[in-house]
């Protein structure tokens, strides 16, 4: 008897204890190959099955969705007054075929099954008409119900010898029966196949022998066609192929499976959970379970590049939700997160299993809808888009009311390019927020210049204050008997890199629409201030919108930037129009009283246009009034416009206010103002609006006349 050691013992041991384990493992391979290629042969047949019945759906479908079509034709009402000739009726039936992509279509009276009239292509006319004469008889129509041959769940999918089509039937009032025809070609089936997930689906003549296919029968019931698909790789025959591999592959890991199997379980699931939830977030909205915008565009990108092989278009619809901030304020984010989910459940249900809905993020969101012949489809659904968004969203017994503005770009209209037909959706939702939200609005090629210019603001006139982009332009105040610089009046440019010079009266009107005139006013009183500096002794003018002015802090604001400027206080002209006094008096004195009190001096701009510019003279303190260009543009020596200057100015001087008069541009109109007593001029008879470094020329050029080395400046 051989003693072996213990170690080897113990090997051995070890090594006989796994022997049972791996014919055990063996045993529960071979068991689970046998059990997965039973479950594979009937996995075979399920999907066969499933296939079938999904293509036969669909072809009811395609035949469903063709009546429906028709019933919708808004041209459907012509022919329902039967008191037409044959070839208006034909001539109506032909606009039918056209507008709905049909081949033919035939009006047959029920009473009696004749034809009264019918169109279709010319190649398909004769044998069709034949065709559906055949099926009128066999139906036996005369005097039966209009179902007798198919309406709604009855419609059918039949070939006529040489091709299949779909066909639908219905009544048009109490006599006739409107048949229409949709021939089944290759875009129907590369439709089905896409949608249905089946390669290789066409039409062939006779019954095809094998079993991934369905026979299409002919009017006397019997199968003269065959739709056949190419089947995806059989669970069997992967099995089979993988079958080799597994097993020889599976002696060899068995025992490090063992060993490993308890730990990898663990950690493999959570690696897998892992893996599918960063790729579920990944590529979905994580609050509404949407698609994402990744998913979104590169759906998009896959329906432009198939557009040459179809022979219709693609709708984009941005969705931008309105009062949803409202929504959030008042009743809290989760409200809000409520009426996302349900916005998006609602637009998903209006929408065709080939058409998409993404969310964008926040209360953006957009749907993508295929397979459009016309506008009318989209505009269609935009307002019930519309009509979804404003029915109320409850939470908690609390009813939240929001709407939703639609953007709309059309491809390959409006570009072929996922960001241009983004941009364009993008520039009609602009366009439908300007026009008073709650709507929808189609690009169009050409915008407004307003509309350019608006959006601009919107997105770019922030930036460019904070990066400091605009610029200060200084326009001459002059004394009327000497033409010597008494102040100047500071107004600002925006010169876009891209757009060029922005009229000043476009932005500004619509930064005080978007609530950036505060910003953009701040920064030109500061630069004006900064600039004011570096010339002793003047004056500097800066306009002070009324949204400004009746800032809380604006008196405060003022005060800081004369500081950080280091400028003396009365050397700071605000120039205010009524519109900053009308409406609240009281408090617009307050704040003149509070800057009167610091040393700014207040004119009053544009006097003499408004209703009530006396009462503002008495009651509140400005030390001067500018009178407006309108009076100079059509004054005469004699006319009432030099009249009322005239009057002005005498009223100013008794008041012991200076009096500046605004657009002289002629020799005449100067020495009409200084001969009437107005103090100072501004013109372009002296100086266009000029930078800063401008003025410095000036200003030297003064001091050089003063010591007579050149001419005094009277005019520029």
């Amino acid at each position: 008897m051989q003693i072996l050691p213990a170690r080897a013992k113990k090997a051995h041991g070890v090594s006989l204890s796994i022997v049972p384990i791996f014919l055990l493992v063996l045993c529960i391979m071979g068991s689970m190959a046998l059990v997965a290629n039973r479950a594979a042969m009937r996995q075979q047949a399920f999907e066969l099955d499933r296939e079938k019945r999904q293509l036969t759906q669909s072809l009811g479908f395609e035949a469903e969705s063709l009546l429906a079509a028709v019933a919708r034709d808004e041209g459907l009402g012509e022919l329902f007054q039967v008191q037409r000739s044959r070839e208006t009726l034909e001539r109506l039936l032909a606009a039918l075929n056209r507008r709905q992509a049909t081949d033919y279509a035939i009006l047959i009276a029920k009473s009696d099954g004749h034809l009264l009239a019918e169109a279709g292509e010319t190649e398909t006319f004769s044998r069709r008409s034949a065709f559906m004469r055949r099926l009128v008889d066999s139906a036996r129509m005369r005097g039966l119900d209009t179902t007798t041959i198919g309406i709604g769940r009855e419609a059918r999918v039949l070939q006529d010898g040489q091709g299949a089509f779909a066909l639908a039937t219905m009544p048009i009032g109490r006599s006739i029966i409107l048949a229409v025809t949709r021939p089944i070609g290759a875009g129907a089936l590369r439709r089905f196949s896409t949608m249905l997930a089946i390669p290789n689906l066409r039409l062939v003549g006779g019954e095809a022998p094998t079993e991934t296919s369905i026979a299409v029968p002919g009017l006397a019931g019997e199968p003269v066609m065959s739709l056949v698909w190419m089947p995806s790789r059989a669970a069997a025959e992967t099995l089979t192929d993988l079958a080799i591999f597994g097993l020889s592959a599976s002696i060899g890991i068995a025992i490090v499976a063992l060993v490993l199997f308890r730990r990898m379980r663990a950690s493999t699931e959570a690696l897998l959970m892992r893996e599918a939830k960063a790729s579920h977030e990944a590529r979905h909205d994580p609050l509404s379970g949407l698609p994402n915008r990744a998913v979104f565009c590169d759906t998009l990108a896959e329906n432009i590049e198939d557009l040459p092989n179809r022979d219709s278009s693609i709708a984009v619809l941005l969705l931008d939700l309105d009062k949803f901030k409202d929504v959030n304020d008042i009743y809290g984010h989760a409200a809000g997160d409520k009426v996302i989910v349900d916005f998006g459940n609602r637009v998903r249900a209006l929408l065709r299993q080939t058409d998409m809905i993404a969310r964008l993020g926040g209360d953006e969101f957009a749907v993508m809808q295929t397979g459009i012949r016309s506008h009318g489809e989209t505009t269609w659904l935009a307002q019930a888009i519309i009509d979804a968004a404003n029915r109320p969203f409850v939470m908690d017994g609390a009813t939240m009311q929001i709407g939703v503005t639609i953007g709309i770009s059309f491809a390959p209209d409006d570009g072929l390019e996922i960001a241009a037909i983004l941009r364009a959706a993008d520039t009609a939702l602009y366009r439908a927020k300007n026009e008073g939200r709650n709507r929808f609005a189609l690009y169009e090629h050409r915008m407004t210049e307003s509309e350019r210019i608006r959006k601009l603001v919107d997105d770019e006139l922030r930036g460019a204050i904070d990066r400091d982009e605009l610029t200060l332009v200084y326009q001459p105040q002059v004394h009327a008997e000497n033409g010597r610089i008494a102040s100047v009046e500071a107004l600002v440019r925006w010169r876009h890199p891209s757009y060029g010079l922005i009229s000043p009266a476009t932005f500004i009107s619509a930064a005080e629409e978007r609530g950036l005139i505060v910003p953009l006013g701040q920064w030109v009183m500061r630069r004006a201030c900064l600039d004011a500096a570096r010339w002793p002794g003047l004056r500097v003018g800066v306009n002070v919108s009324a949204i400004q002015f009746r800032q809380q802090n604006f008196v405060r604001d003022v005060a800081r930037t004369i500081e950080e400027a280091a400028l003396e206080p009365g050397r700071l002209e605000l120039e205010l129009t009524e519109g900053v006094l009308v409406e609240d008096a009281d408090q617009a004195e307050a704040a003149m009283v509070e800057l009167r009190s610091i040393g700014v001096k207040l004119a009053l701009d544009d006097f003499g246009t408004g209703y009530s510019s006396l009462i503002y003279l008495r009651r509140f303190a400005f030390d001067k009034i500018k009178i407006d260009k309108s009076f100079l543009d059509s004054m005469e020596a004699t006319g009432e416009s030099a009249i009322l200057v005239h009057s002005v100015v005498h009223l100013g001087r008794a008041l012991g206010l200076e009096v500046t008069a605004e657009g002289v541009e002629t020799e005449e109109q100067r020495r009409f103002l200084q001969a009437v007593g107005c103090h100072f001029l501004q013109g372009y008879l002296f100086s266009k609006p000029v930078s800063a470094d401008a003025i410095d020329e000036m200003l030297r050029a003064e001091a050089e006349a003063d010591r007579g080395t050149t001419p005094p400046l009277s005019a520029a």
